[in-house]
């Protein structure tokens, strides 16, 4: 299977993995076959991408730690919460609590220390899948650093819930593509407030699972919100989450900035460890996030296209890639792997994506205004 931008996509195009709505729901299934107004679909939901097969990488499986059965029943149980609060009730605790125990027993049980997320959400998006993933990302970073099962049901938790808040801002200030006037940012700066008040009007709530929504924003310089916290006044699993969230925020499109390309956002990550991230969770993320996930396009220094097939334990920076174009764009007659392991003198520049025609280079992103970062 191939990553594949909802743009370039054709009828005839069988799809590779599921695509999810944000309540979980399968939209599309593996092996279904696309046509014109499931492509119109896709492009009306704002998704960006989906996998669909291809006779040059069947033998790539794209896997994520979370099984697809999991997320969907996850981000069910969340869409169903946001209801419930909008509606004035609670959040399902009991629910929320037992899908966490199952997110747990498969990241605890997945041998493998080099991961990455299956990125197919819809432009609109901003509680449901976004929340499940820095959940995921957070307890994958937990699991790395050697926390316990507890520290991580707690850290699970506060990460799963850490965006409620959100259901008290106006549905179109989330998706503005204009800069937020004052009396807007201070509006969405309240969200994590909410977000843990939310979480302890449940008798039985867990005081670390709320603050590390309340602080999620927050920055070890002080330039966070909700309350300026600095240094050692932010939790040490609240650092956890807000990494997850920044990295997971920065790879979708939104409507007011296009996505970071996964070695974008950990260079971001890089570039200001100590500054406004914990240093020792950003190093672990570095070294154990995929920055080229399997099914992605990309460009080599020799100018040739490829596309990752698999990934190196210990260094996911160098994959093995499989080249399909020469440096002046043309398909090779015989496709042929290399591993970036052994070929030391080859190395990934960027990403590029394929449209079966020809390959692309995405254009630069604009520069990032960390102020415009609401999720």
């Amino acid at each position: 299977m191939i990553r594949v931008p909802v743009s370039e996509l054709k009828p005839g195009m069988k799809v590779a993995y599921p695509v999810l709505r944000e309540d979980g729901s399968v939209l599309l299934n593996r092996g279904v076959v696309l046509t014109e107004a499931y492509i119109q679909k896709l492009q009306e939901l704002g998704f960006q991408s989906i996998f669909v097969e291809h006779e040059l990488f069947e033998d790539i499986a794209v896997s994520e730690p979370l099984r697809v059965e999991t997320r969907r029943r996850v981000q069910r149980i969340l869409h169903d919460t946001v209801r419930r609060l909008r509606r004035g009730g609670g959040v399902a605790y009991h629910e929320v609590l037992q899908v966490l125990e199952e997110i747990l027993d498969e990241i605890l049980t997945n041998p493998t220390t080099v991961f990455y997320l299956v990125q197919m959400q819809s432009r609109n998006d901003l509680i449901f899948h976004h929340s499940v993933n820095v959940a995921v990302l957070s307890l994958l970073v937990g699991k790395c650093l050697n926390l316990s099962r507890l520290q991580l049901r707690k850290l699970g938790l506060g990460a799963l819930l850490h965006d409620l808040g959100k259901v008290r801002l106006p549905e179109d200030l989330l998706v503005k593509e204009r800069n937020l006037t004052d009396d807007e940012r201070h509006l969405v700066r309240m969200h994590p407030v909410w977000s843990k008040e939310m979480i302890q009007r449940n008798p039985d709530y867990d005081f670390l699972a709320s603050v590390i929504a309340l602080q999620h924003h927050e920055r070890l310089d002080g330039s966070g919100y909700p309350y300026g916290l600095s240094g050692e006044e932010i939790h040490f699993l609240s650092r956890i989450c807000a990494c997850a969230d920044v990295y997971d925020a920065l790879t979708v499109d939104r409507p007011y900035r296009k996505r970071f390309s996964y070695a974008e956002a950990l260079e971001y990550l890089m570039g200001n460890a100590s500054r406004l991230f914990d240093l020792q969770v950003v190093t672990t993320m570095v070294r154990h996030i995929a920055p080229y996930p399997v099914g992605e396009t990309v460009r080599l220094t020799t100018g040739e296209i490829a596309v990752v097939v698999r990934l190196n334990e210990g260094l996911p920076i160098r994959p093995v890639v499989r080249v399909i174009r020469d440096p002046n764009g043309q398909p090779l007659e015989k496709p042929r792997d290399l591993d970036l392991m052994k070929e030391l003198t080859v190395a990934i520049v960027g990403t590029a994506e394929e449209n079966f025609e020809n390959f692309y280079t995405k254009e630069d992103i604009a520069s990032f205004n960390i102020e415009h970062l609401i999720d």
